[in-house]
């Protein structure tokens, strides 16, 4: 676009198909505006990854962690990453890693399995704790839920569920 009073352009091409000289492909190209990279504060993330059996499907743990290891690719040097997995019980997958590790945090994102049930309330409670542990000064924190159903194990209230996170959000940790 060249401005911001449209906020993307489309364009097309018509290209011969080269296994068939008789037909054409139609090219459809969308871009968006692009805004100016801007100095931001670092972020203090924590990946909060469901792992319960449920998650066993080519689109749903596979393809998390190829979306995670995406946006690793997008953090600064002075980011942190940790991890989070929850399946029968939580556990901490990766410790706060500066986001230069990359290979730590890929490693990591490799090593996750699906199965067991969804104790999500656990997870998120350490979340927040490993999280918490690395909150810095400046930073913005913030835990990435990812996850494809219900909690079936501890705290399942809606209410009580979002009682804890408003808390949490009090602390400064969004989710």
């Amino acid at each position: 676009p060249a401005s911001l009073d449209v906020p993307f352009k489309a364009t097309m091409a018509v290209i011969p198909t080269p296994w068939n000289a008789r037909t054409e492909l139609l090219e459809i190209g969308i871009k968006g505006d692009v805004p100016p990279a801007t100095a931001r504060a670092p972020e203090n993330l924590t990946f909060l990854i469901d792992t319960s059996g449920s998650m066993d499907e080519p689109n749903k743990l596979p393809l998390l962690k190829r979306a995670f290891g995406l946006l690793v690719d997008h953090l600064h040097a002075d980011d942190t990453v940790s991890i989070v997995t929850y399946a029968g019980s939580a556990g901490v997958a990766l410790k706060p890693t500066k986001a230069t590790d990359r290979a730590a945090i890929l490693g990591a994102l490799d090593q996750m399995d699906a199965g067991g049930s969804t104790d999500g309330v656990d997870g998120i409670a350490l979340a927040y704790k490993v999280n918490a542990e690395a909150k810095a000064a400046g930073s913005v924190n913030r835990v990435i839920l990812a996850t494809d159903g219900d909690f079936n194990v501890g705290i399942s209230e809606p209410d009580a569920l979002k009682s804890y996170i408003r808390t949490q959000r009090d602390t400064g940790i969004f989710l």
